[in-house]
């Protein structure tokens, strides 16, 4: 069956999308990691490093994970404006195991609890943000 002209055509991630359109993919890519764990976790399987988060996107080297500061940001203050855990935090340094200075953070909950609530939240039921509602998050935070 072929696409009806006035059905849109499917709209494929890139690298060089904008930086709202890439934390609208994070989302995605964390959502489906943790939504994707069998329980029970090992607390060694309930994170992602920056290198794995970048090559789930596509780039051929792991150091670009480190670019993604920005975008992971989006995400968690996306999350933190509608009383959801920030779901950036799965995203860890792979030597530390844990996420970077500038990591948000639900206020009074450290980087393990944050986790845990991650973790506790079905994120099934939350809807995707559009790319849109991510850049006015960007432009307020």
């Amino acid at each position: 069956m072929s696409r009806p002209a006035h059905i849109p055509a499917i709209r494929r991630y890139a690298i060089g999308d904008r930086l709202p359109v890439q934390a609208q993919r994070i989302w995605l890519i964390l959502t489906g990691y943790v939504c994707g764990r069998p329980a029970p976790i090992r607390a060694s399987d309930r994170t992602l490093t920056y290198g794995e988060l970048a090559e789930r996107m596509g780039h051929a080297d792991r150091r670009a994970g480190h670019m993604l500061s920005r975008q992971l940001g989006i995400v968690g203050h996306y999350c933190l404006m509608n009383g959801l855990p920030a779901l950036n935090a799965i995203v860890v340094n792979q030597d530390t195991r844990e996420p970077g200075g500038d990591v948000v953070l639900t206020p009074k909950r450290d980087f393990r609890g944050e986790v845990k609530a991650i973790y506790q939240t079905d994120w099934y039921t939350v809807g995707v943000p559009s790319a849109g509602t991510l850049r006015k998050v960007w432009e307020a935070s």
